[in-house]
């Protein structure tokens, strides 16, 4: 919106009206300036207080407390993302909001606002956020390795039948050759039965010895795919594990700042 069309002036209709209960609603925040920003493209106000907080048992009666004041005007914090702040800051909002629906304005929280992180707890987001994603990696990994195994499983026993099919059609020829017919002839018996046996059994071997490597090449590969899945695999879990201790160093030193 601009400041000036119609839209920027309801804006600003509704930031001062908002303004205008703000001090009652918030005594323990004294409001020492306030202003309405129109210079820009779009309308925002800005308001300072000083937190305080009377009847204090040591020291001065009044004192600078945002924590106490806020705590005095009845926000409780419980953990730390629930602090007297962050309820104060969602009061505030629906304050707004009542604001806005009278002048016929609805909010709509697109959950897209990430609040302030210190440095370390950047980092610790950052870091769980590398966690998640190596583990993500790391099952994805163990999965295909954990295909690579199962082809492996399945391939090894067709390689070693293939190797036992070549050495049984690589035995003796004398006990796979037929025996002679009564008065049959040297060269009838080589003619009609020795040779179209072993033309056969050549044929049958040069078949099963070219399935034989194609079949060893195949599971070789995949052993060499196997062998780099589990490295990569391995590589990651060292990886991830870095980064767990590092997370947990981040964690110690969060609760020692703290």
């Amino acid at each position: 919106m601009s400041a000036e069309s119609e839209d920027g002036q309801l804006a600003a209709a509704v930031l001062d009206e908002y303004m205008r209960g703000f001090q009652e609603r918030n005594p323990q925040l004294r409001v020492f300036s306030a202003h309405l920003h129109m210079d820009e493209a779009t309308p925002h106000l800005h308001i300072d207080f000083v937190p305080f907080t009377t009847g204090s048992k040591r020291g001065l009666d009044t004192r600078v407390s945002l924590k106490q004041a806020l705590a005095a005007q009845g926000f409780k914090g419980g953990t730390r993302g629930d602090t007297e702040w962050s309820q104060w800051v969602r009061s505030e909002k629906e304050q707004l909001a009542a604001v806005m629906e009278r002048h016929g304005i609805e909010w709509e929280d697109k959950g897209t606002h990430d609040k302030h992180l210190s440095v370390l707890d950047f980092k610790k987001e950052q870091r769980a956020k590398e966690i998640a994603e190596l583990e993500a990696v790391k099952a994805k990994k163990q999965g295909q390795v954990e295909q690579q195994e199962q082809r492996l499983k399945e391939l090894a026993p067709a390689v070693r039948n293939m190797e036992q099919l070549a050495a049984q059609f690589s035995d003796d020829p004398e006990r796979i050759l037929p025996e002679p017919g009564p008065l049959e002839s040297a060269k009838s018996y080589r003619e009609k039965k020795a040779k179209p046996l072993l033309a056969k059994i050549v044929k049958v071997l040069r078949s099963l010895y070219r399935a034989y490597v194609e079949l060893k090449g195949k599971y070789e590969r995949l052993q060499g795919d196997y062998g780099r899945e589990r490295e990569g695999n391995e590589r990651l879990s060292d990886r991830l594990q870095e980064v767990k201790l590092e997370n947990k160093a981040l964690r110690g030193t969060v609760a020692d700042f703290e």
